[in-house]
């Protein structure tokens, strides 16, 4: 699955949709972004945490899990009903203008198409069937690839932002039948009944998730709106900040992929008591995700203008100045994926929901202050300090709640990203050029991180500590 993600999602991020962006404007697509931001707020409607539910449900009884499915889908287009209302009446109070309607409309299919494709994931890879899970996790984006792709690069007609939109639909549409396909016969659903106390006995098992979840979207999603609304050319500077965001998004990913791996490990060793292993597991994995998380930082901070001139035509050094903000705000997130999944662990939603609305609080007021003093910037601003308290509080809570002497990271971490810096400054004073500066220091910073990183061979027992488990 990794290697898929690692080949196709890359090439999504700055193929397609760079792509799409140069070729409708920044305006343009500051449009969709906003309304991709707005729709995806109330998203958590969609699932309630039900996915994950169903996905355990399947791999401890794949005939009971089958059985659920008859429940789930009919509550599935009930809950993408509520989804539907409760978007339409947050924007008709909002108070959208009319052609925003067309996107808001198809947005909302796309994610609920989204969301069912997700679910039928579930129930694959619930039944262990690794394989097909992976080539699923890719399709809807392969697709998209192929079609904008063919739009882009060998169509004679302009692209249209509405071109995007419709290619979403039908690559959602493919993968939602390929997945049913790739499921096998004897689990597939196609009679469905309403049990409302199975649906109420998975909600008050997943609340807390989905509380967390809404949360987390929305402080990842309400920047792109609050500029469209706040600044003095909203779409224009919500597509400014979009071009900024994607390098964000990009590197988000795979922290995202890491921490998917460090839950089960941090689960494992919470439930056995073994503190010292856990000491050792979380040392280790703050080494791999944030020290080259400030690396990529250091770097693409020290390149800003360079980068964004590469991908974009429009509004370069306007992007690069969020970007910068934005970069910051990875090594916050970084930081967070480590803490946050060991908090997950060891069940403190509590703390964790508490933390996060207050940083939705503090994010949403710096946006009213930031925004329309600085446009898209102020918004990057905003983020980096509030994903920044973020972060910080999470570590003090684990260090504190946990006992955990965890030094030795910092350390380390400390050390990579002082030789990263130097190294920057001194191929700055020689004013090398941008892409071979990049490279040096790259190489540079690969072989210190490795030199600092020691205890690699824990993190992979603890990855095949896991897959025995599962076998």
């Amino acid at each position: 699955m990794l290697a898929l993600n690692l080949l196709i999602k890359p090439f999504y991020l700055f193929g397609v949709e760079v792509g799409v962006q140069n070729a409708v404007g920044a305006e343009a697509y500051g449009l969709y972004y906003a309304m991709f931001n707005f729709t995806f707020l109330f998203n958590v409607i969609l699932d309630l945490g039900i996915n994950n539910f169903q996905k355990i449900r399947m791999a401890q009884d794949a005939e009971a899990g089958t059985d659920n499915m008859k429940t789930l889908l009919p509550m599935k287009f009930g809950l993408s009903a509520v989804y539907m209302a409760v978007t339409v009446i947050v924007a008709l109070i909002v108070g959208f203008e009319a052609r925003y309607w067309f996107f808001i409309g198809w947005l909302m299919l796309n994610h609920i198409l989204s969301m069912f494709l997700l679910m039928f994931r579930a129930n694959i890879s619930g039944l262990h069937l690794f394989m097909r899970d992976s080539v699923l996790s890719v399709l809807d984006r392969t697709l998209m690839i192929a079609a904008i792709g063919y739009l882009l690069w060998f169509s004679d007609s302009a692209f249209q932002i509405e071109h995007f939109v419709f290619a979403q639909t039908g690559a959602y549409a493919i993968a939602i039948i390929v997945a049913i396909v790739l499921t096998p016969s004897v689990n597939r659903v196609f009679n469905f009944k309403v049990d409302w106390s199975s649906f109420r006995d998975m909600v008050s098992q997943t609340w807390p998730f989905a509380l967390l979840i809404l949360i987390m979207t929305a402080y990842s999603k309400i920047d792109g709106v609050m500029i469209e609304r706040l600044a003095d050319n909203g779409l224009l500077e919500a597509g400014i900040y979009a071009q900024a965001y994607r390098l964000l998004d990009a590197g988000n990913n795979f922290a995202f992929l890491y921490a998917g791996l460090l839950l089960p490990m941090f689960a494992r060793l919470i439930h056995l008591g073994q503190t010292a292993e856990l000491t050792s597991l979380l040392d280790q994995a703050a080494r791999l995700l944030i020290a080259p998380a400030g690396v990529i930082c250091l770097i693409v901070y020290g390149n800003s203008d360079y980068l964004m001139g590469l991908l974009y035509d429009e509004y370069p050094i306007r992007s690069a100045a969020s970007l910068d903000w934005l970069m910051i705000s990875f090594v916050f997130i970084s930081i967070s994926y480590v803490f946050s999944t060991l908090m997950t662990a060891a069940e403190k939603l509590k703390w964790l929901n508490i933390l996060g609305a207050i940083t939705v609080g503090i994010n949403v007021g710096l946006n009213f202050w930031l925004i329309p003093e600085m446009g898209s910037e102020g918004a990057a601003l905003a983020s980096c300090i509030s994903l920044g308290f973020m972060a910080l509080s999470q570590m003090l809570y684990v260090m504190y709640s946990f006992r955990l002497q965890t030094y030795q990271w910092m350390i380390r971490t400390i050390g990579i990203w002082l030789i990263t810096a130097a190294l920057i400054w001194g191929i700055t004073s020689v004013r090398l050029e941008p892409l071979y500066g990049i490279i040096i220091v790259a190489v540079v910073s690969v072989i210190g991180f490795f030199a600092f990183v020691s205890q690699f061979s824990l993190f992979m027992d603890m990855i095949k500590g896991k897959e025995d488990d599962e076998t």
